[in-house]
């Protein structure tokens, strides 16, 4: 899912197609992860390749979050979202221990109209969903909407 909001679905399934299609009458062959990402690494910024060595290479946790959100209306009849996002990042040592890594990586927000669970993709209550660029353990984003909102989160 991280790497479909990285680089697009559509550059997603272009690699796995070109490696099916590569393999697809090659006897007892299999695509392995080093071709993988070699493929990967095709399609994707090289901004973006380190991102993608953490998610393919090590063990990397979150802990991400919404610390506290607010809005206000605007004269025009918008809404101004602010949202203080918690975001820190983990990589598991060699011995099995962890180690607090710097984070500076897309990650998703959406702000909703009715809880998270009852939005749809057809339907008007999701009113904000894209990546924004995190790079501090806290950082206040702020979102212009078009409806009242009723809940924001992150979503990973």
């Amino acid at each position: 899912m991280g790497l479909r909001d990285l680089i697009g679905e559509k550059q997603v399934n272009y690699v796995l197609k070109s490696l099916t299609e590569k393999h697809r009458n090659i006897n007892k062959l299999a695509v392995n992860s080093i071709e993988l990402l070699e493929d990967i690494y095709k399609v994707t910024p090289v901004e973006y390749h380190r991102l993608v060595d953490d998610w393919f290479k090590r063990v990397i946790t979150y802990d991400l979050g919404i610390e506290e959100s607010s809005y206000k209306e605007l004269e025009n009849g918008t809404f101004e979202v602010t949202a203080k996002v918690r975001a820190k990042r983990f990589k598991t040592l060699n011995k099995g221990g962890v180690e607090q890594i710097s984070i500076d990586e897309p990650i998703k927000i959406g702000v909703f109209s009715k809880h998270p669970s009852e939005a749809k993709n057809n339907d008007n209550s999701i009113l904000y969903y894209k990546s924004n660029r995190i790079n501090k353990e806290i950082t206040e984003i702020k979102i212009i909407v078009k409806e009242k909102p009723r809940y924001v989160m992150r979503i990973q």
